[in-house]
């Protein structure tokens, strides 16, 4: 053997043994980083403390099969932050929840399906047995789903019921896997969506796997989530939407009017305010699209709201150029209400901020073609732009109540800064949790000014 083998086979042995280590110092991190962040480092924080623990200590890999366990849920005194004041326990079972974010890669902090052995109340939460952990692993400040549900109850109110949630430290097994928040499950049941007769929940969703689903006349991909029925129910349902639908694409549908028999305005128009404002790309009638049928009231509602992990600036998208504000201009009620609006400044790609979207979608295009519904938004949108535009400061304490929470929930899955999807403008200059909270609230500061400018009257 010469030399130069000699060194190439060293060479090789060298690179070998630094990939195993290399690999051996991430492994030991990222274990490290779970189990040195301990439930007493946790309690400095003032957050409720969920602890889950499995049998056998069993890893939750399925979205389908429930593992069995329990739980305990310990909420602190928030002066004091290290006194537990309430512990609320029992047996559970737990599976994986979500669809993007738990079938990719991408995203390593997964969601769960909590299940409770018999309902409970939680975090002043009214009782019932399933709950969602969302893992906002989607969303760097995870603040959005939480604002986007204040907005349901504080400003856009008319929707009915609309899920709450509160943020909690999540340790699986002993070990700590972060800030999530433990949020209501949208379904039909004592608690959430109720109806006073029969009733059923409906949502347009691009992925499938559910009971019940079918097209509408247009294509847009229903499905029945809740309750569990029979295939006659489910079709005599569908058929609820496939008629409204029928009227609102008719054509007589700028003549009579008579669609407004089928659904309930006023949640429409507080859904619409909500999915604009946010600029939620889900809401497009693509993803998470819930709508409620009452038999009892005749009428479909809007709601309850969901899943707003990529709103609010929180994507590199922008859905508005010259072809969707073509349309927007050759709407004839658009005209109507605002002769004096410039379009000229929207000829070109805007800003993320600007622009509309969800009006350019779906039942939404057709709706805004009808005075009446176009004159109910901008009447909605005055009667709130000052209760609104009070929120995003709202936004601003809850960051920085969360700042600390925020930090360590980084120092295990390092977000902050990294290239992982989506991949909001300037990214990677924002290494800090605050920084991405300032974010969200200077957009969300901007978006309301773009949209006060033409609906404020």
């Amino acid at each position: 053997m010469n030399r130069f083998t000699g060194i190439k086979r060293y060479s090789a042995g060298f690179g070998l043994l630094f990939l195993l280590l290399s690999a051996a110092c991430i492994f030991v991190f990222v274990v490290s980083s779970e189990q040195e962040i301990t439930f007493e480092d946790c309690k400095s924080l003032g957050l409720p403390v969920l602890e889950i623990n499995t049998r056998k200590n069993k890893e939750i890999l399925s979205k389908e099969e429930y593992i069995k366990g329990n739980f305990t849920l310990s909420e602190l005194d928030d002066g004091k932050k290290s006194s537990v004041v309430r512990v609320v326990s029992g047996d559970c079972k737990v599976r994986g929840h979500g669809n993007s974010t738990w079938k990719t890669t991408f995203t390593k902090k997964k969601p769960y399906l909590l299940k409770l052995e018999k309902p409970q109340e939680l975090l002043g939460m009214a009782g019932a047995q399933k709950w969602i952990l969302l893992a906002n692993s989607c969303d760097r400040s995870m603040l959005r789903n939480f604002y986007a549900e204040y907005l349901t109850h504080k400003v856009w109110n008319r929707m009915g019921w609309n899920p709450r949630s509160e943020f909690v430290t999540l340790f699986i097994n002993g070990k700590y896997r972060g800030l999530y928040s433990l949020s209501e499950k949208v379904e039909v049941e004592k608690n959430r969506v109720e109806f006073g007769g029969e009733g059923f929940l409906a949502e347009i969703d691009s992925h499938g796997g559910r009971p019940y689903s079918f097209l509408s006349p247009t294509g847009l991909r229903f499905h029945i989530r809740s309750p569990k029925s029979t295939q006659e129910d489910y079709e005599k349902w569908a058929g609820k939407i496939v008629e409204l639908e029928n009227r609102l694409f008719s054509s007589e549908f700028e003549e009579d009017g008579t669609y407004r028999q089928y659904l309930d305005a006023d949640s429409f128009v507080d859904w619409y305010l909500l999915a604009e404002f946010s600029k939620n790309y889900d809401a497009k009638f693509y993803n998470s699209v819930f709508m409620r049928y009452d038999y009892e009231k005749q009428k479909l509602f809007m709601g309850p709201s969901w899943d707003h992990d990529i709103a609010f600036g929180n994507s590199g998208e922008s859905s508005t150029g010259v072809s969707s504000m073509t349309s927007l201009v050759s709407n004839s009620a658009w005209l109507q209400m605002f002769r004096i609006f410039d379009f000229s400044k929207n000829s070109t790609m805007p800003a993320d901020h600007e622009g509309f979207l969800i009006n350019q979608n779906a039942w939404y295009h057709r709706l805004f073609n009808d005075y009446d519904f176009l004159a109910a938004v901008v009447k909605r949108w005055n009667e709130t732009r000052d209760d609104l535009k009070a929120s995003i400061d709202w936004l601003r304490e809850q960051g920085r109540l969360l700042d600390a929470a925020g930090e360590m929930n980084d120092s295990v899955w390092h977000l902050l800064g990294s290239a992982i999807w989506p991949r909001a403008p300037g990214y990677r200059q924002r290494k800090t949790y605050q920084s991405e909270v300032e974010y969200l609230a200077d957009w969300c500061e901007r978006r309301f000014e773009w949209m006060d400018g033409i609906f404020h009257y």
